[in-house]
């Protein structure tokens, strides 16, 4: 009867610790930035906000992060075309926004990351 107990309670662990593990992302996450011109602006996070600044294409790695997180970037030249700001996590974009309007000359992204 006791080895029983031993099994049932060591298969009832098992099932607990995978289900915790399940609730717990631990995908990287990314800031994607593209446009043709330069552009800048600011990354905040639970940690605080940080500056950012490039030409092109570019990919901010964040690593590993969950809660709140808001990237705002700007084209430094208005002109210059659409730019396109994602937040991803493990390799899939879960928020994307651009400036398909050619009047706007930001972009905003913001998500809470569980």
């Amino acid at each position: 009867m006791s080895k029983k107990i031993e099994i049932g309670l060591l298969i009832v662990f098992v099932c607990l610790i995978m289900a915790i593990s399940g609730c717990v992302s631990i995908d990287p996450v990314k800031v994607e930035v593209n446009h043709t011109g330069s552009w800048n602006g600011t990354i905040t996070d639970s940690s605080g906000t940080r500056s950012i600044e490039g030409t092109g294409d570019e990919t901010i790695d964040l690593g590993m992060y969950s809660g709140s997180l808001k990237a705002v970037v700007q084209k430094k030249d208005p002109e210059s075309g659409e730019l396109i700001v994602s937040i991803i996590r493990g390799g899939k974009t879960v928020v994307t926004t651009n400036t398909e309007d050619s009047s706007m000359d930001y972009a905003i992204a913001s998500i809470y990351l569980a």
